[in-house]
């Protein structure tokens, strides 16, 4: 039998607060001429859990997000960043259950993005790019069973891109990369193994920003 220690998940902590310090020493070397911009957000994601052994499987499942975006850049040089506060969703049926694991979130991701301004054109439609981490804490969740366990907290990475039409709409595709454990399951018909997954998602979504 194996047992867990949380000695592991201390270098992902460091590891969180030095992004978290960048993106604020980011923010703060801004100046006063950046825009500031709040808007809202939603959207559609596709979850699939991946496991570190075989023995149990996660089909994937849609999920969606709604809730709040700030966004803060330099309109000259098109470099800025965008902090979230997000609702989130998600559905994973898990291989030895019959029952559909649902679990809700509050994700924060917080970008350094990149909008190219090409003049004449970037009123009506302008290319984004974007990158950085996002935060997840658990704070419901409907378990198939008693020995699945999700984790209060855990970060992925996320990349991504879209365009901003009309200024004000910006539509965005972003794949998430588990950096942490989501969850754990105590597989009983392996001698009480402990087998851990991972989150790996896809996300479509539309901001309208004011």
């Amino acid at each position: 039998m194996e047992f867990e220690t949380d000695y592991c998940n201390r270098p992902i902590m460091n590891k969180r607060s030095l992004l978290l310090i960048l993106l604020l020493v980011m923010a703060a070397s801004m100046p006063a001429a950046a825009q500031l911009r709040l808007g809202v957000r939603g959207g559609l994601t596709v979850n699939k859990l991946h496991f570190d052994r075989d023995i149990i499987d996660s089909s994937n499942r849609l999920g969606y997000s709604v809730g709040l975006v700030l966004d803060a850049g330099i309109p000259v040089v098109g470099i800025g960043i965008e902090a979230s506060a997000m609702y989130t969703h998600r559905n994973n049926r898990l291989s030895d259950h019959d029952r559909i694991y649902k679990r809700h979130y509050l994700d924060i991701p917080l970008y350094a993005r990149y909008r190219l301004t090409i003049p004449g054109v970037a009123h009506y439609m302008a290319p984004v790019i974007f990158t950085g981490p996002d935060f997840s804490i658990l704070f419901d969740e409907d378990k198939p069973g008693d020995n699945v366990t999700g984790r209060r907290t855990y970060m992925s990475w996320d990349v991504g891109g879209g365009v901003d039409l009309f200024n004000h709409l910006r539509l965005t595709v972003t794949y998430g990369i588990g950096m942490s454990k989501a969850l754990k399951v105590v597989n009983r018909e392996y001698n009480g193994d402990i087998v851990s997954g991972k989150d790996k998602h896809w996300t479509l979504s539309a901001a309208w920003l004011f």
